[in-house]
């Protein structure tokens, strides 16, 4: 299974994740992240529902731990991209940029 928005490319099969060309490494958790925002492309995810879909993935997720691995995974994409691929919706939660 591979993913695609835009720059970034996950692929299901060998968790790597390319942003811009180049991979991604990235920890469990922001792959997880990475993969339920992708999945659930153009949709505000809330963080507790972040946090109930990558739970399987990483049991180590506690409540207030998604903002930290977002944040660190905005960088990352950042880092190699130029962009910023994740919007914080306030209030809300998370989503993919419509760009990305």
């Amino acid at each position: 299974e591979r993913y695609s928005c835009g720059d970034l490319t996950l692929d299901a099969t060998t968790h790597e994740v390319r942003a811009g060309g180049k991979a991604a490494l990235l920890t469990r958790t922001e792959y997880a992240i990475l993969k339920a925002l992708m999945l659930n492309r153009g949709q505000v995810l809330a963080k507790s529902a972040l946090l109930d879909r990558i739970s399987m993935d990483t049991p180590d997720c506690t409540e207030g731990s998604p903002k930290t691995h977002i944040s660190n995974l905005r960088g990352k994409l950042r880092d190699a991209t130029g962009k910023d691929h994740i919007e914080a919706v306030w209030g809300i939660g998370f989503r993919l940029r419509p760009e990305s």
